[in-house]
């Protein structure tokens, strides 16, 4: 079943990406519609699959009673998480789920220090582990899973989007989670996941993006100009990997996704001194969200790692946005 779903998928993106060459900008060509569907269809999933949840008791800590939590994602996967409740405040809590970077995990401590400021607020939060990560790491796999030339990054992305939405389901089964208040929280590769997730998934209200980048093509084209970056991103600027990096960035960029977040609360965070994401990269993110409706925008005097005062300005948002007087818009999945 699994092989002949991804022959029907590849079948399906070679004859989208047979017809791209057609369309006009500013409506939507059957290429457009083509192109779109196809995308939505990588992230497409059984929603009555079973969690198989299991939970254990992993510590304690002054503001959250954590939770060891295991559930079943697509693919056989078994998604490794920490969730985390909040001691000082009543049920049904909003609940904001955590994303780190490429070089973390679901416990790394900026995630830890997030979910500390989150849960002294009243929040739960749910970090995972994405693929190839902490838990589900293997020592034959990168944790680069937004690599733009690999397949096998590709699937690693779509496996960790949709195991983000499983999170999901899991919140939603709980009954001490307020399930209209899920926000999400993810930090570079993780914040690249979240413009993704947010263009896949309704059940998310609120997002805040920490140094994420877009526009995967642009940036393999321009690599030399970036070595830091090229160090994560080992590949030439030549017709055959430019030809797979933008089959692949069709399906994984976050600049195809980021402008059906609004009109929900968003908020991007750009480091002005960036030494990984190119400039060009969080600006062209930035302005595809702004083109769909209004995202805050916060600038950093700091390089790729934040100033860790920066999760205060964080928890407030998320604080903001969940308590104040202004209703949370509701999306249907229809709009999707």
């Amino acid at each position: 079943m699994a092989g002949n779903r991804r022959r029907l998928m590849a079948l399906g993106a070679l004859l989208w990406l047979g017809s791209l060459a057609g369309g006009s900008r500013g409506q939507a060509s059957p290429s457009t519609e083509t192109a779109e569907a196809c995308r939505l269809a990588f992230y497409a999933y059984d929603s009555n699959l079973p969690l198989r949840t299991e939970i254990k008791p992993l510590d304690q800590e002054a503001s959250a009673v954590r939770y060891s939590l295991r559930y079943d994602s697509i693919h056989d996967q078994r998604v490794t998480a920490i969730l985390a409740l909040p001691k000082g405040a009543a049920p049904p809590y909003p609940a904001v789920l955590l994303v780190h970077g490429s070089g973390g995990s679901k416990d790394t401590s900026y995630i830890h220090w997030s979910s500390s400021a989150l849960t002294a607020q009243g929040f739960a939060t749910l970090s995972i582990d994405t693929q190839y990560h902490g838990e589900r790491a293997r020592s034959d796999r990168s944790g680069e899973i937004h690599m733009p030339d690999s397949y096998t990054m590709r699937d690693a992305w779509v496996q960790t989007v949709v195991d983000l939405r499983r999170a999901v389901d899991y919140l939603q089964t709980r009954p001490d989670i307020n399930r209209n208040k899920i926000g999400y929280l993810g930090f570079s590769q993780g914040a690249m996941l979240g413009a993704v997730l947010g263009g896949v998934e309704a059940r998310v209200r609120v997002f805040c993006l920490a140094v994420p980048g877009g526009g995967f093509v642009n940036i393999v084209a321009h690599i030399d100009r970036y070595p830091v970056l090229k160090a994560h991103w080992p590949v030439e600027n030549t017709p055959e990997v430019m030809r797979r990096v933008e089959e692949i960035a069709n399906i994984t960029d976050p600049i195809y996704y980021i402008g059906k977040i609004p009109p929900r609360p968003l908020l991007i965070i750009v480091a002005k001194y960036d030494e990984i994401i190119p400039p060009e990269a969080s600006e062209a993110l930035v302005e595809t969200a702004r083109a769909h409706g209004p995202v805050q925008v916060q600038r950093w005097d700091s390089g790729h790692i934040l100033n860790p005062n920066a999760i205060f300005g964080i928890r407030d948002f998320f604080v903001t946005q969940f308590e104040g007087p202004h209703p949370l818009p509701l999306l249907e999945p229809s709009e999707f």
